[in-house]
């Protein structure tokens, strides 16, 4: 329960003294809505900050709330002090961004590297009552870009939740580190922990529940999220997980080639890379502007060959790296193990986990017309997306079918991937969208739930819902090669969902018209995926019950794979892509016998298809 403690904290709302007063006879006019205020005294520190109410709503936000000291001068690389609350702060506007590329010029760079800051969205100040859940969130961006300012989140707060984004530092800044003991990287990381130990003290001063917080993160967010889950350090601090289009398992969770990337920036700063304090004596020189320049320089550089596969798999700079357990100084790391292998452990026990994607992932990322310059045919970018697969827990697929009863008509893999020349624009597009989901997205989120759920509870989802508001992605994330193609007719992308939960702003914190929920069936849709998560939310360490619909929501395994299928309407369905996720390797079991013949079908009839494809489009549109 959450009570009131003497002298533990005190909450005013600024008092107005005369709201109808006589002058001359007449009442005076009411007063502007006030501030709220709290006031803080923990630890021997008091301290007043000062947020903003919402008139129409009633919503309380408290912005650019700085957890830890500024990692500026000798500070830069080094891990974050927290910040204690003290004297006066105005929590009103938002903090500036971590130092990045800006979003419509890659040549300008904006952002302060004094950034660690964080924004609180409440429903209520504290009383007598249970605090409310916290939910606390990691944007994506390739660990290049964003802000905790790009997310209004009064939709999903009105439901009785709180909202924490945060902001953590980016790119080089943030990311860089080959795990040796003087330059062990991840300081990023270790700016999420910082925030979550944080919140852990301060929130109930903004109506929290300290006990319950759970970790939720979109695209390379979500893969941070799911670390924070299975360290050591933190994850005692958290009950529950919600990972949004990307997992520990996806292609850019960390870098396997940690000490290759480390010289590489080494390289393009004329650093020496040898010894490890001289490498940071000399970064630490280097100008803001300077590292972010080169940091760019590199992503394009990677990007340059066979860019459409690297921009999906998120392989935009650099990302974290494993830290060794030990680094002979007592100093914890956040990833200390392969997280195929974290995953396997005892670290998430009876921690719930929801995990999701959209239905078309990669539809913005496509360029047909690249993919036939470079791969010379759909089918040679296929295959060699699927090559990219390294997920140690994927089966072999010709022993696994020989054991699944029932299964008919599965095709090979070449097969499978095999596309023919001079097939219909439109379904070529659709093949490449599929395939590429699959392999990028659906693939390691099944495997990431699969193992989380054989120690907990594991929920799967797809968002589903095509929208008639402009593509939230595109808009929100609009520097990733993954949004960056012309955007996709009728499939909902990376990043789509964002709008339904949140009201969406710039990196500064000014709203994008362009996203707003207006038809009928959108604000539906943004009801029901808010409803799931604030619902999931509420979910205790005890792990009660998941309901929607007033259904008891069954947890994901590979027997049955049932999952939740989001739109303007809720339903529960099973078996989540059978055919196509047991060709690509993931162990899955069917609840029922399962038929796989569409897929050969409509691979036949796509050949024939180049030679009439007016006469068999409509079948094509059936099967494919």
């Amino acid at each position: 329960m959450f009570h009131i403690k003497t002298l533990s904290y005190l909450i005013l709302l600024v008092s107005i003294e005369t709201i109808f007063g006589i002058v001359g006879g007449r009442h005076a006019a009411v007063p502007p809505y006030d501030d709220p205020v709290v006031f803080v005294n923990h630890v021997g520190r008091i301290a007043r900050v000062e947020g903003y109410q919402n008139p129409s709503t009633g919503l309380y936000t408290f912005r650019g709330i700085k957890y830890a000291d500024p990692p500026i001068r000798e500070n830069r690389f080094m891990r974050p002090r927290m910040k204690r609350l003290s004297g006066d702060i105005d929590g009103r506007k938002n903090a500036p961004p971590c130092p990045q590329p800006d979003f419509y010029d890659e040549n300008k760079i904006i952002g302060d590297e004094d950034c660690l800051a964080l924004n609180i969205f409440t429903p209520q100040m504290p009383d007598e009552s249970t605090g409310l859940p916290v939910l606390l969130w990691i944007h994506g961006g390739g660990y290049r870009y964003g802000s905790a300012a790009q997310f209004g989140a009064e939709p999903l707060v009105q439901n009785k939740v709180i909202f924490v984004p945060i902001q953590y530092r980016l790119g080089t800044l943030g990311i860089l580190g080959d795990g040796r003991r003087e330059f062990s990287g991840n300081v990023g990381m270790f700016d999420m922990y910082a925030a979550l130990q944080w919140i852990k003290q301060y929130i109930s001063f903004f109506g929290g529940d300290p006990q319950q917080i759970k970790v939720i993160g979109h695209g390379s967010g979500a893969s941070s999220a799911m670390h924070l889950s299975s360290s050591p350090i933190s994850r005692n601090s958290l009950n529950g997980v919600v990972s949004m289009s990307g997992s520990s398992l996806s292609q850019y969770s960390y870098d396997e080639n940690a000490e290759i990337s480390t010289e590489e920036i080494a390289k393009v700063h004329q650093c020496p890379h040898a010894n490890e304090i001289e490498l940071l004596k000399c970064l630490k020189k280097k100008s803001t502007e300077e590292i972010i320049k080169q940091d760019s320089k590199l992503q394009f550089e990677r990007l340059m060959e066979k860019n459409m596969i690297k921009a999906m798999n998120g392989m935009l700079s650099f990302s974290p790296n494993i830290e060794p357990p030990d680094d002979q100084r007592g100093l914890p790391g956040v990833i200390t193990d392969n997280p195929e292998d974290s995953l396997k452990k005892e670290s998430h026990d009876k921690m719930p986990l929801l995990i999701g994607v959209t239905k078309h992932e990669t539809a913005n990322g496509i360029d047909v017309n690249e993919i036939n310059r470079v791969f010379k045919s759909a089918t040679g970018f296929l295959k060699e997306s699927v090559a990219t697969l390294k997920i140690r827990n994927l089966v072999n697929v010709p022993k696994h079918l020989a054991g699944l009863a029932g299964t008919l008509g599965l095709p090979t893999l070449e097969e499978y991937l095999t596309v023919p020349d001079g097939i219909h624009p439109e379904k070529l597009l659709g093949k490449l969208v599929e395939t590429t989901t699959d392999v990028f997205f659906n693939v390691p989120s099944i495997m990431a739930a699969d193992l989380w759920g054989k120690r907990s509870k594991a929920f799967f989802y797809q968002f589903e819902h095509v929208g008639d508001s402009e593509s939230s992605g595109k808009l929100l994330l609009k520097p990733l090669p993954l949004v960056s193609k012309r955007q996709s007719p009728n499939m909902v992308a990376h990043g789509d969902d964002l709008g339904y939960l949140f009201d969406i702003h710039d990196v500064f914190g000014n709203r994008i018209n362009a996203t707003t929920i207006k038809s009928t069936r959108d604000i539906r849709a943004r009801q029901n995926f808010i409803e799931m998560i604030v619902k999931f939310s509420y979910i205790n360490s005890t792990l009660s019950e998941f309901k929607l619909n007033n259904q008891i929501l069954i947890p994901f395994s590979t027997d049955a794979s049932h999952f939740i299928k989001v739109s303007d309407k809720f339903s529960i369905d099973k078996d989540f892509r059978f055919c196509q996720l047991t060709m690509l390797g993931c162990p899955l079991k069917a609840i029922q016998k399962v038929s796989c013949h569409f897929l050969s079908e409509g691979l036949r009839i796509a050949k024939k298809i180049v030679s009439a494809p007016k006469k068999l489009l409509s079948k094509v549109k059936k099967l494919w």
